[in-house]
């Protein structure tokens, strides 16, 4: 990658990033944003309300979070007392809650897709949220999908 943009640059590109919601899959998308963020990119990173707190925790504890980087959570569409462990549960109610949401995104309505940032401009996704890319694209937006298992810093 190479640098596009400063933060301030109303031209900067700006990446939606959406991992699935696992530990092994969060962390590389977040070594990710970091990257693009140095690079000159904003970055909205969109995580399930569940891992959105856990995120925001642990920014917390590290000192907040980086300029250009903005933390979005949206529902997955499970009760706080299902079990998020079960995957064909948790992957069906994603699919089913979340496009609407990543959709208002990308329309610049709630959090991330317009204001400070600029409109996203690109998106990533986690392999697993597949789904997503038919969102981003009938945006016209150019996308991408990251399978996070095979990542290496």
């Amino acid at each position: 990658l190479r640098s596009m943009a400063t933060h301030g640059d109303a031209a900067a590109p700006h990446a939606l990033l959406l991992p699935y919601p696992a530990q092994g899959h969060v962390i590389p998308f977040m070594e990710l944003a970091h990257r693009l963020l140095d690079r000159g990119f904003a970055v909205t990173f969109v995580n399930t309300d569940f891992n959105h707190r856990r995120v925001v925790e642990a920014a917390a504890g590290s000192g907040g979070g980086r300029r250009g980087l903005r933390l979005v959570g949206v529902p997955d569409g499970m009760g706080d007392g299902e079990d998020r462990d079960n995957l064909v549960r948790l992957n069906a109610a994603m699919q089913e809650a979340m496009p609407p949401r990543l959709e208002a995104l990308l329309d610049g309505g709630g959090e991330g897709g317009e204001g400070l940032q600029g409109r996203v401009t690109c998106v990533v996704v986690d392999a697993g949220m597949s789904w997503a890319l038919d969102v981003a694209r009938r945006r016209g937006l150019p996308t991408a999908a990251l399978w996070a298992a095979s990542a290496a810093p």
